[in-house]
């Protein structure tokens, strides 16, 4: 009989992870396609199981992402490609939930909302998810991102400007992030941490002089 495969368990974010997610956020923001729409799904209140809501989720990211593509390419919508990221929490003193991290054109985000919600009802057979699904505006990325990455091992706060906090246990993929904005894209695209500091820094000394 073969090995039967198992899912990760893990209790933290790992530092690689938190650069991965970082420089994502950073890149996105430097190509001018800020990520600026933030949705949580709490999986507890839906219903669902700990061990199956990432595989839950990844199942909406497919379809909210299939649906994307065909706006893109057969609508001819102008949306840019789709610039995610998400990241699963379990907090003690919380429910089970995930934070989801898009870039969304301001006049398409009623519709992505709405999107989100009939998916995730379908999903679930649910008339109503009440309090399960928050929408939020992001203006400020990067903090947005030290927010999401608050269940990193806390030995690693200090260096990502984080402060920390219990997130639990996670079975299965605790983070994805879109291949848009991933590592491959950001190799091919010749984007490095360095060349990031060496933009933002010529940005704020155009400001001081204006």
């Amino acid at each position: 009989m073969g090995a039967v495969a198992t899912k990760t368990t893990t209790w933290t974010i790992g530092p690689k992870q938190a650069a991965r997610a970082f420089h994502a956020v950073r890149f996105a923001t430097d190509i001018g396609r800020p990520l600026n729409f933030a949705i949580t799904v709490d999986t507890s209140t839906l219903g669902i199981p700990e061990e199956d809501a990432g595989a839950f989720l990844q199942v909406v990211w497919a379809r909210v992402t299939r649906w994307w593509a065909y706006q893109r390419h057969a609508k001819g919508r102008k949306l840019g490609p789709f610039d995610a990221f998400l990241i699963h929490e379990n907090p003690d003193e919380g429910p089970r939930h995930a934070h989801w991290f898009i870039r969304v054109p301001r006049s398409a985000r009623g519709e992505v909302a709405k999107l989100i919600v009939s998916r995730i009802e379908k999903l679930t057979g649910l008339d109503d998810l009440g309090d399960a699904v928050h929408f939020l505006d992001v203006h400020t990325p990067g903090d947005f991102a030290k927010y999401m990455n608050k269940g990193l091992d806390p030995h690693y706060g200090p260096h990502f400007y984080v402060n920390t906090s219990d997130q639990g246990e996670i079975i299965g993929r605790r983070m994805t992030i879109s291949h848009s904005i991933g590592y491959t894209a950001r190799k091919n695209d010749g984007w490095t941490p360095a060349h990031s500091r060496k933009l933002r820094a010529a940005k704020r000394r155009t400001k001081k002089k204006k």
